[in-house]
């Protein structure tokens, strides 16, 4: 069943919810650094527990990430979460 979709706001505990529901629906979080010259660029990931511990952490995921709140299957996954919680 889709769930209805819910807007979120941009709190740390939407934040982290948002980690978990890319964790459960993509098995991690992780990028690619477009950003240099390189041939083949370098992945880079985070782990909850970075996300959660580190604040400059959690920052750069909010910059890379938080607009996967719009993405339908993560924001199912979110609800679902918080439904749990």
């Amino acid at each position: 069943m889709v769930n209805a979709f819910k807007k979120y706001r941009m709190t740390r505990k939407n934040l982290l919810l948002l980690t978990q529901a890319i964790i459960n629906v993509n098995g991690k979080i992780a990028w690619k650094d477009y950003a240099n010259d390189e041939a083949f660029q370098d992945e880079h990931s985070l782990s909850f527990d970075e996300i959660q511990n580190r604040p400059e952490k959690l920052e750069r995921f909010r910059s890379l990430f938080a607009d996967r709140m719009y993405d339908t299957v993560i924001n199912d996954e979110m609800q679902r979460l918080e439904h749990d919680v």
